[in-house]
C-alpha cells in the first residue's frame, strides 16, 4: 500500500469514527457557514454530493440552496471511458437511485458539465492549509473540471476538522480548490 493510499485509510477511518451527534453538529454548522458565503449570492446553480463513509452530509445546504430561489444539482457518473461526472438538477420530492459504486444518484434529467455550473461542493478525504485535496482515489471529479473550457466553476471542499493534514503531495491532474469549509472556518486559497 502506498503512502497516498495509507493516508486515505486513515482519514476515512477518522471520518467514520465520528458520532452520529458529531456527524448532525458538523452538517448544521457547515450550513451556517455557507449561508455566510458571498459566493452564494451569485450563484444560481450548485452541485452537491450524496454523503458516503463519513462525509459531511450536504442536506443543510441543500434546504439553505432552495430556500434561497437557486438550483441544486447532483453528480451522476457519465458511462463514457473517461468516467466523468455529468450533474442533474434536484428538487426537494426527487427520487434517487443506487449506482453500481454505492452511492445515489437521480436517475433522469437533464444533464449539465461542470462548467455550466457556478459552484460545485466537493467532499473531501483530506486537505491541508495550501488548498490541496486528498478525494476518493477514482479522479472523477478532477477529470470533470479539467473539461471547463471558458467560464470558472467555483470548488469548495467541505470537510471535517479532522480531515485535515499538515501536507499533501499532488499530482499533475488535480485540480486546486478555491475554498475548503469546515464546521468552524472557511479556508481561501489563492489559486
Amino acid at each position: 500500500m502506498s503512502e497516498r493510499q495509507q493516508l486515505r485509510k486513515n482519514l476515512r477511518q477518522k471520518r467514520r469514527s465520528l458520532s452520529l451527534y458529531q456527524q448532525k453538529k458538523a452538517a448544521h454548522q457547515i450550513a451556517n457557514q455557507f449561508r455566510q458565503l458571498t459566493i452564494i449570492k451569485t450563484c444560481k446553480k450548485i452541485a452537491f454530493y450524496q454523503a458516503t463513509d463519513g462525509e459531511i452530509n450536504p442536506y443543510f445546504l441543500m434546504l439553505l440552496t432552495w430556500h434561497y430561489g437557486k438550483q441544486c444539482y447532483l453528480p451522476v457518473l457519465r458511462r463514457f471511458p473517461n468516467q466523468e461526472l455529468g450533474f442533474i438538477k434536484i428538487f426537494r420530492n426527487s427520487r434517487l437511485h443506487r449506482h453500481h459504486y454505492g452511492f445515489k444518484e437521480p436517475k433522469m434529467g437533464c444533464m449539465l458539465f461542470s462548467y455550466q455550473l457556478d459552484l460545485i461542493c466537493l467532499p473531501l478525504v483530506g486537505f491541508d492549509a495550501s488548498g490541496k485535496r486528498l478525494g476518493m482515489g477514482g479522479g472523477f471529479y478532477d477529470r470533470s473540471l479539467a473539461r471547463s473550457p471558458k467560464k470558472k466553476v467555483y470548488k469548495l471542499g467541505i470537510a471535517h476538522e479532522c480531515q485535515q493534514v499538515e501536507k499533501l503531495t499532488s499530482e499533475s491532474w488535480d485540480i486546486p480548490l478555491d475554498a475548503i469549509l469546515t464546521p468552524s472556518r472557511l479556508i481561501k486559497l489563492n489559486v
